[in-house]
């Protein structure tokens, strides 16, 4: 009987159906599926497989996990995917590292999602008695200016930080930087180092340190930043201050289902 519901689920089925129920079967793999996998499964030949297979890669629904023949859920899927959790969820998940960090730093940290061009601050811990924040959840954060967004757009395509560095920018103090020289610059230092700075770029008397936290496939879609007045974090070591985000980087990106933040490579 089984066999026979799979013949009419797949044979049956519109185009459309099809793509789905082929997201669906790589989605449920964890190690990826092969096409003549995919085709065994859903009861389809190859060559239609390979064609379907072949639009879902293009809109970069899918991709080809670590180079192999296997198919992985693509960076696009997991975009839409990522963007359905709200901040119950995002709470539920990440607060317990979050307020860890605040313990260790005495600053405020947040959470930032790549969301379109923007960095958007999702959650956000204070140190206990503080009454002023510059990431509220909602806020807006540029990718060119705030760390947490530099954080997040050093780990995109090129081909992402090619468009996005067309696109026109706006000065917001007078340490912002806006030449596509200065910020390839700094972007290719963040890819070496593994954290971004904004020192007075954003807000005035504000210094904020960001890291890249990775999903799984690999995908940064999020950073992890602490902020505080310049004046008083600037005593802080940075050294110390990577090595903190560093280890709540990698303890997110557990969270986010990748078992491990990989190594920060170029």
């Amino acid at each position: 009987m089984q066999d026979v519901n799979k013949l009419v689920r797949t044979r049956g089925a519109s185009p459309l159906s099809r793509y789905v129920q082929i997201l669906e079967a790589v989605a449920a793999a964890r190690s990826g599926l092969t096409l003549t996998e995919i085709s065994q499964q859903l009861d389809l030949r190859t060559p239609t497989v390979h064609r379907l297979v072949g639009s879902l890669k293009s809109l970069d629904l899918l991709t080809n996990k670590d180079g192999s023949r296997s198919y992985a859920i693509g960076h696009r899927m997991l975009l839409l995917l990522h963007a359905t959790l709200s901040p119950a969820d995002y709470s539920h998940l990440t607060t317990s590292i979050l307020r860890d960090l605040v313990g260790e730093l005495g600053e405020t940290v947040h959470l930032a999602r790549l969301n379109g061009t923007i960095a958007e601050s999702v959650l956000m811990v204070q140190p206990e008695g503080s009454n002023r924040s510059f990431v509220q959840p909602g806020r807006e954060l540029p990718l060119y200016a705030a760390a947490s967004g530099k954080a997040i757009l050093a780990f995109q395509s090129p081909d992402f930080i090619k468009r996005y560095l067309a696109r026109p920018r706006a000065s917001f103090t007078e340490n912002t930087k806006l030449s596509d020289k200065e910020l390839r610059a700094e972007l290719a230092l963040i890819r070496a180092s593994g954290i971004a700075v904004c020192d007075n770029e954003l807000d005035a008397g504000v210094l904020s340190y960001g890291h890249p936290v990775r999903v799984k496939g690999g995908y940064v879609m999020y950073s992890i930043g602490v902020t505080g007045l310049a004046d008083r974090f600037r005593s802080t070591p940075r050294d110390f201050i990577h090595k903190k985000l560093s280890h709540a980087a990698a303890l997110l990106s557990e969270k986010f289902g990748d078992g491990k933040q990989p190594a920060l490579r170029e």
